[in-house]
């Protein structure tokens, strides 16, 4: 397969599946997250992402139902296309379904920042939500209830490494 560009991407053989499922998520949800197209594709179960969220797997890669040479062109053919839908990036902190501590999920094996980023950015519907500085964490509270809180601490190359805060009960990462 040829290197996917901005002048041959339309032409993939993944891009109709793409498409198809980012219509229906932004239909439904409002924002497309990467973990939610891979759902949608059937590359990646309900029940593997609960695990990985839980901490039983340790790094979302393993569970994937595709090779990464596919995942990776997904990921790309998906910037691509939310950039001509006019989406708005938004990287999502995804941390640990546990009580007590919460450490932030691996989404890949070498935890390499631009593969993290890729699984991490979520793209939303101009008008859905903040977009900037702000940060989204992802997060469970006692029950296991789903919760999004938000965040305006920017992300610089120096602060990647650690955590945002439990942004919901106050206290500072």
């Amino acid at each position: 397969m040829k290197k996917i560009t901005v002048a041959n991407y339309l032409q993939d053989p993944y891009y109709a599946p793409i498409v198809r499922a980012v219509e229906g998520l932004l239909r439904e949800k409002g924002f497309v997250a990467p973990l939610e197209l891979f759902i949608r594709m059937d590359l990646l179960s309900p029940e593997s992402v609960e695990n990985w969220r839980r901490g039983r797997v340790p790094y979302l890669e393993k569970v994937i139902r595709c090779n990464l040479s596919k995942a990776s062109r997904i990921l790309r053919i998906l910037r691509m296309h939310a950039h001509d839908l006019d989406l708005k990036p938004s990287l999502t902190v995804y941390k640990r379904w546990t009580k007590g501590s919460r450490p932030r999920l691996r989404f890949s094996k070498t935890g390499d920042h631009n593969i993290e980023d890729a699984y991490a950015r979520h793209f939303v519907s101009p008008g859905k939500g903040s977009v900037g500085a702000r940060v989204k964490d992802v997060l469970v509270d006692s029950t296991g209830a789903h919760m999004t809180g938000t965040s305006t601490r920017r992300e610089t190359k120096g602060s990647r490494s650690r955590g945002h805060g439990d942004v919901l009960n106050g206290s500072a990462g």
